[in-house]
């Protein structure tokens, strides 16, 4: 994740991060966030498919509210080119595929 850091005030507001592929596989991606959080990434933007070396754009929003710690979970797995549904490798509940894995992104808001 592209920066790393989710910087958004806790008066509210949008960023756009970007999620990079940096493997020698296609993969399918999906963005976890706790219901309930002061997060949201659009609907269009939870699931996907990162091309080999390529990059995908995710628009972060914060909604006005205290600060409070929060985590956006970004789970990943490698998928043959010929994949056509991105949810596919996680409706086991876990990720499925030669390369699998997450990364966690703190959400804590910047007064």
């Amino acid at each position: 994740i592209k920066p790393p850091v989710c910087d958004i005030t806790v008066a509210g507001g949008t960023k756009k991060y970007k999620l990079i592929n940096h493997c020698a596989l296609m993969l399918a991606y999906r963005i976890i966030i706790n219901p309930g959080s002061n997060y949201s990434v659009p609907d269009n933007q939870l699931c996907g498919f990162i091309q080999i070396g390529y990059q995908v754009d995710i628009d972060i929003t914060r909604k006005k509210a205290p600060p409070r710690a929060d985590k956006l979970v970004v789970q990943y797995a490698s998928v043959g080119q010929e994949a056509r549904d991105p949810k596919k490798p996680f409706e086991s509940g876990k990720p499925v595929g030669e390369i699998t894995g997450e990364t966690v992104m703190k959400l804590i808001a910047v007064e």
